[in-house]
């Protein structure tokens, strides 16, 4: 029984160490995975603001200039 005991604490402590081990190069992809998610969130909250504000006005200036364009009566 105590030899299983010492396997299974010797196979815990491995498993500590291995989590623990730095590697190389870890440190700059979550730094980059945080970057790409900051951006996309103010990517989609200029997306939300622009729909909202910004797109429904351009959108009849556009469609005004477009038929006074065409429009030769």
């Amino acid at each position: 029984m105590k030899n299983i005991m010492q396997k299974l604490d010797m196979a815990v402590i491995g498993a500590k160490a291995k989590l623990m081990e730095k590697r190389e190069g870890s440190d700059q992809l979550i730094v980059m995975f945080i970057i790409i998610a900051v951006a996309a969130g103010i990517a989609g909250l200029l997306y939300i603001f622009a729909t909202g504000t910004l797109l429904p006005n351009f959108q009849t200036k556009i469609s005004t200039l477009i038929e006074n364009w065409f429009n030769h009566s």
